[in-house]
């Protein structure tokens, strides 16, 4: 496996050219669950759009030219927090080194900011390799989400 490290990948806004083939890489019920809590797969056509609001900071994980994972900051001003939500890694592309990547830069995007003193993500469902992705980007398990099953995870500023 490749060190985040090593990756020389960056992050760049999201836009909508890369929406089709983000959802591409919802390849399968189960990743359409664990991105979104999504239950009828395949996900719609516009699922990538509905997740962009004003409140959202998108990203893609660029390498060598090339979109490899996609993910989003909510500011959360109430927490003094950005939470990091709908991580998606290219399936072919996976368990290389570049979700751990993806999950530093965005928090050192989110952790620069006067008005964050953290930085949360959310697992609603078991999912082993996202975990495991979270605690080497350096977060913590702090105790379970407050509205539905799962567990909160957090990196402080």
């Amino acid at each position: 496996m490749t060190k985040p490290a090593d990756i020389k990948a960056d992050i760049v806004p999201y836009s909508d050219e890369y929406a089709a083939q983000i959802r591409g890489w919802i390849e399968s019920a189960e990743t359409y669950k664990h991105v979104c809590r999504g239950t009828d797969f395949p996900p719609p056509e516009n699922i990538i759009s509905s997740w962009q609001r004003d409140t959202v900071n998108s990203y893609i994980l660029i390498d060598s030219g090339k979109p490899i994972a996609y993910g989003e900051l909510w500011h959360r001003k109430d927490e003094m927090a950005f939470e990091l939500a709908h991580i998606l890694v290219d399936p072919y592309k996976r368990s290389q080194g570049y979700g751990t990547k993806l999950i530093k830069l965005l928090y050192e995007r989110a952790a620069t900011r006067d008005d964050v003193a953290k930085v949360i993500i959310k697992l609603f469902q078991e999912n082993p390799e996202a975990l495991s992705c979270l605690m080497k980007a350096g977060f913590e398990i702090t105790g379970t989400t407050n509205y539905t099953t799962g567990i909160r995870l957090v990196k402080y500023a």
